[in-house]
C-alpha cells in the first residue's frame, strides 16, 4: 500500500506499471486483416489496483449520487458526437485562457468499464 500512496502523493507512476503485454485476439473465426483483431492488454496487477483505487476514491465521489451522467458527457447520446465534444472543449479552453495563461484538462474514457 505504501507504493500506491507514494505514487498518488507524488503524482508519478512507476515505469513498470506503464508496460502491458498486448495480444491480438481474433474477432471472427478466420481473420483476414488487422481490423478483424481486438487488442487485449494484460497490465501489471498493481497498475490495475491503482486504477481501481483512483476511480473509487476520486472519480465516483465526484459524480453526485442519483445523477445519471455528467453535464459534459458526450458519449451515448443520440444527438451528440465527437465534434460536439471538441467544440465544447475548445469553447471552455478559450474562455479559461482569457483569464489564465494555461489550462489543465482531464478527459476520461469509461468505455472499457471498471
Amino acid at each position: 500500500m505504501h507504493i500506491l500512496n507514494l505514487s498518488f502523493d507524488t503524482g508519478t507512476v512507476p515505469k513498470q506499471w506503464l508496460n502491458a503485454i498486448v495480444t491480438p485476439v481474433p474477432k471472427v473465426a478466420k481473420p483476414g486483416s488487422f481490423t478483424e483483431y481486438r487488442p487485449v492488454s494484460v497490465t501489471p496487477p498493481l497498475s490495475k489496483l491503482a486504477e481501481k483505487l483512483v476511480v473509487r476514491r476520486w472519480l465516483y465521489p465526484a459524480v453526485t449520487p442519483g445523477r445519471p451522467m455528467l453535464d459534459d458527457q458526450f458519449g451515448f447520446h443520440p444527438t451528440s458526437s465527437t465534434s460536439c465534444a471538441l467544440i465544447s472543449l475548445l469553447h471552455h479552453v478559450t474562455i479559461m485562457l482569457q483569464r489564465c495563461s494555461y489550462v489543465r484538462s482531464l478527459m476520461i474514457d469509461y468505455s472499457n468499464g471498471i
